[in-house]
């Protein structure tokens, strides 16, 4: 992972290549999976296939594994923007989009900025990527600010603009990175 150098404002899609040798797209999928993975299922030690069940939220063209029983709510961001919110131990998770035309990444990142409210010197872009899981493009980031850290990605799908993350803390994300993994893979655009 390369840490995230410049100015508040720069596009935060101006990094190296991984200095670990392996793919972007790999390392990216691997972390962001690792990360979302942690939030909903490591804490409850449960089973990925039992316990778990796939959310569609068909109205705004993607959908994900959450946890049996969390209670997913609708909600309006404003500016075009909704999508679901959740809540499962301690951790929150966003999907958002906004359908209709694709946005460039610089309004895509822009709103993300605004909206999780930590500032852009505090992302790190972990990867980025083209048509994957119905991505036509997207960018993976963690953000992080004092106990509060954000991990997920943004991007364009065939029905519009996608920002999908969640926020937990730092020792949560670091005890269980590798699992969030698999519960990034099970995201899927429309």
């Amino acid at each position: 992972m390369q840490s995230r150098v410049g100015k508040p404002g720069v596009a935060l899609r101006g990094f190296l290549p991984s200095p670990a040798g392996g793919s972007c797209y790999e390392e990216g999928m691997e972390a962001l999976a690792a990360a979302l993975f942690v939030a909903f299922i490591a804490p409850a030690g449960t089973v990925l296939a039992s316990d778990w069940t796939n959310y569609e939220a068909k109205g705004y063209g993607f959908s994900m594994l959450v946890p049996k029983g969390t209670a997913v709510r609708e909600k309006e961001w404003g500016g075009g923007w909704g999508g679901i919110t959740a809540f499962s131990e301690g951790v929150r998770l966003y999907g958002q989009a906004k359908l209709g035309p694709k946005a460039t990444d610089d309004e895509i990142e822009k709103y993300a900025v605004q909206v999780i409210g930590i500032p852009a010197i505090n992302w790190t872009q972990i990867d980025s990527g083209k048509n994957q899981r119905g991505w036509i493009r997207y960018y993976t980031f963690k953000a992080t600010s004092g106990s509060k850290l954000v991990f997920g990605g943004y991007g364009v799908g065939p029905k519009g603009n996608y920002l999908l993350y969640l926020e937990t803390t730092p020792a949560d994300y670091n005890e269980y990175k590798a699992d969030y993994n698999k519960w990034y893979e099970s995201i899927r655009l429309e």
